[in-house]
């Protein structure tokens, strides 16, 4: 795509972003088109569509920015699984790494989360390959967990990673649109993912230990919300 001289792309997508979000955050996604993303970014209509052509790839954008820190979570712990023994705690880690960014950006988040899934479905085809990135980052964690018979091998991980991936966006997508507040969010979120992990843990105990957890991490969620 060509740029007009004289203009900095990386700045321009930078300012289309902010702008896209903060229509969204106050106006609501139906009120996002390409000409109020001129207006709120100062730039031409024309540098617009040069640098993303419709309004569906200024969507995909704000989403795939806004929820990057699902990709750099899950580097961080398959880093940590590589450098030592696979533990129970690396999920705890995982989420634990996920809430307070969501919790802290949430004028960021929830706008680029309510972007990401206002496309309907079948979704559009870079968005679908954006999901199915991080699904296959999931499914790589666990099958690292399996190689070292902590979690069952004889279940379809990729069926597993794809649950737990979309169980804990459910949650998510719920909390940006307001159904659930921020206590929903961790307390929610976890048991979505640990519903999924707890039918994988190769332990002879994991039913009593799955509870335990499910227990601490709702005594948790409640003490994080009264903080």
């Amino acid at each position: 795509m060509n740029t007009p001289k004289g203009k900095n792309p990386v700045e321009s997508r930078k300012k289309v972003i902010r702008a896209a979000t903060a229509i969204i955050r106050e106006k609501g996604i139906g009120a996002l088109s390409m000409r109020a993303l001129a207006g709120e970014s100062k730039l031409a209509l024309r540098t617009l569509y040069n640098l993303y052509e419709n309004k569906e790839n200024v969507i995909i954008a704000v989403f795939e920015q806004g929820t990057r820190v699902i990709e750099d979570a899950t580097v961080s712990l398959q880093k940590e699984m590589e450098g030592g023994p696979w533990k129970t705690a690396y999920y705890e880690e995982w989420i634990g790494a996920i809430e307070p960014i969501f919790l802290e950006n949430q004028a960021l988040l929830k706008p680029s989360v309510i972007a990401g899934f206002s496309l309907g479905y079948p979704c559009s085809e870079k968005l679908t390959e954006i999901h199915n990135r991080r699904i296959r980052m999931v499914r790589r964690t666990l099958e690292m967990a399996a190689d070292r018979d902590l979690i069952r091998p004889d279940l379809d991980l990729a069926v597993c990673a794809d649950l737990a991936y979309h169980n804990y966006f459910n949650v998510v997508l719920r909390w940006a649109r307001g159904e659930i507040d921020d206590r929903g969010l961790v307390v929610c979120g976890r048991y979505a993912v640990l519903a999924i992990l707890h039918t994988l843990i190769n332990e002879p105990d994991r039913r009593e230990n799955t509870i335990n957890l499910l227990r601490e991490l709702k005594v948790e969620g409640g003490n994080r919300e009264s903080r």
